[in-house]
């Protein structure tokens, strides 16, 4: 099972985890995923065709939130 990180301001990647032998349930509970609601999960958790994307913020976005968090008032910080 593949699960791509990619921020979910920047649309950049963030990192992979691919491990064949994962279920989905084995995935979620060794990525710390299963520490997040139902709901939540739903919301950051996206299926594909081969793969899951798991949505973040990267560095660079969690940087510019932090200097400047009126970015959020538009709920995308990249305008």
């Amino acid at each position: 099972m593949r699960f791509e990180y990619v921020c979910r301001y920047c649309k950049q990647p963030v990192g992979v985890v691919d491990h064949e032998a994962w279920s989905y349930a084995d995935a979620v509970s060794r990525l710390g995923l299963h520490h997040l609601d139902v709901e939540h999960q739903r919301d950051v958790i996206h299926a594909g065709t081969d793969k899951y994307e798991i949505q973040t913020v990267c560095d660079a976005c969690e940087q510019a939130v932090a200097m400047h968090p009126e970015l959020l008032i538009e709920g995308n910080i990249i305008q």
